[in-house]
Formats: C-alpha cells, structure tokens, sequence
C-alpha cells in the first residue's frame, strides 16, 4: 500500500510503503522509476541494515527500519527529487512484490499587484510566481477594458504568470476596488487594491506649460535688456 505525496520545493519529504499480506519479507528496496530502467536508491535488510547508494548519499534515507513498512525520507527536496518511486519487497515465498507511490513538489505563490496611469489609460498589472504555474482572474468593474497575459518560466522550475488590464477611461475608475484572484494546486489567493486618483499625464498639456515657460523667459530678458538700454541713455 502506497500513497502519494504533495510536499514545497526545499523542504523534506517521505514516501512511504507497506505489505499487507502475510510473507516474510527478506529485503526492502527503493528504486526512483526512470525512462530507460528504475535506479536503485536505497535497500534495508536484517544481515546488512541500510545500504544508500553513492548517488543518493546524505540525501536520502530509510527512516521507518522495518520490513514490511518502510519510509524513505528526502532531507531537501530538489526539483531532480519529483517523480514516482518503486518500493520492492523481496519475500521468501512470492519473489518481489512492488508498489509505486509519486512525490510532486511546490512552490506557494508570490502575489504583486500595481497599476500606472498614462495619458489615455490605465494599467493594473498582477504578477504570480509559484509551481506549478498559477492562473490569475480578475473581479473589476466597468466596460473597454482588454487584458493580456504574459508566461515566463524560471530555471528553478517555478513559473511567472502577468497578466495586465489596460482601461481605456482610468478616471472611472478612480475609486473603485480591483481584486487579483490566483489559482494554485486548488487554493484561490485574492489580493486588492483600490484606484486612486492620479496624474494624468498630457503631452499637448506639457507642450503648453513648456512654451508658456520660454515665452515668459524671454519677456523677462526683453524687458531687463530694454530697462539696461534706457539706463545707458540717460546723462
């Protein structure tokens, strides 16, 4: 009898099997299942006690010492850790008996959620890292509003989700409340925040400003060089 384990990334983990029925049990090995051929891991025995192999070495061992239930435990789990094990119980009686028992590692989401305004919309953007990869939905209200999603996977095998709302009118939605909702191994993370009121950014406005600015400059320099000028003029 076997069951399979969900554990996080970088913690232990055991897997653990058992024999029901009544037969001597001589041997207990462990094998990880590979595409070629299983790899043996770990064997306990009366005559010989635990016998890791040199692959497996301070990163593995048989924590449950008995026959017929057996426990191999993962002191820090890797991403190379994932996938199914075999467990062979070599009897005197009925040759080997087997069990497959399957660990999946995880990593528990990184939720951020801003937004930005811009001269004509506004953009919320929320961003999830986890493994496996997490999917993200929104609750906003208000219509003209298009989304885009951004998948990008990381070398230690967790996954980034972004997904961006533009709104096309963002003084609508100054005031109201957006919620980011993750989904991830069954669990729904929400996270919310309200818009607040912002700049708008305007470049004819900021063309404006800029050219008001020169030209009272250039007042200023006009009227000081005609001020010096009637200066110099007098006796």
């Amino acid at each position: 009898m076997t069951q399979n384990e969900k554990k996080p990334l970088n913690t232990p983990a055991s897997l653990r099997c058992s024999l029901q029925n009544s037969e001597e049990v001589l041997i207990v090995t462990w094998q990880k299942i590979k595409a070629v051929s299983p790899e043996n891991m770990v064997t306990f025995s009366k005559n010989h006690g635990v016998v890791v192999q040199p692959a497996y070495k301070d990163k593995i061992n048989i924590t449950q010492l008995e026959l017929k239930n057996s426990t191999i435990t993962f002191w820090n789990t890797t991403l190379e850790d994932e996938g199914c094990y075999k467990c062979l119980f070599n009897t005197f009686g009925s040759g080997k008996i087997s069990g497959t028992t399957c660990l999946s590692l995880s990593v528990q989401p990184t939720v951020f959620l801003h937004y930005k305004f811009f001269e004509d919309h506004l953009n919320i953007t929320c961003s999830a890292n986890a493994r496996p990869a997490p999917v993200i939905s929104w609750k906003v209200s208000g219509s003209g509003i298009e989304n885009s999603t951004e998948v990008l996977f990381h070398p230690n095998g967790t996954t980034s989700v972004t997904s961006v709302l533009q709104i096309k009118d963002p003084k609508r939605q100054v005031g109201k409340e957006v919620v980011c909702q993750v989904l991830h191994l069954g669990n729904v993370t929400s996270v919310m925040q309200t818009v607040h009121k912002g700049f708008w950014f305007s470049v004819p406005l900021l063309l404006s400003i800029v050219s008001l600015v020169i030209l009272l400059v250039l007042i200023s320099i006009l009227l000081y060089w005609k001020r010096r000028r009637n200066q110099d003029r007098e006796p």
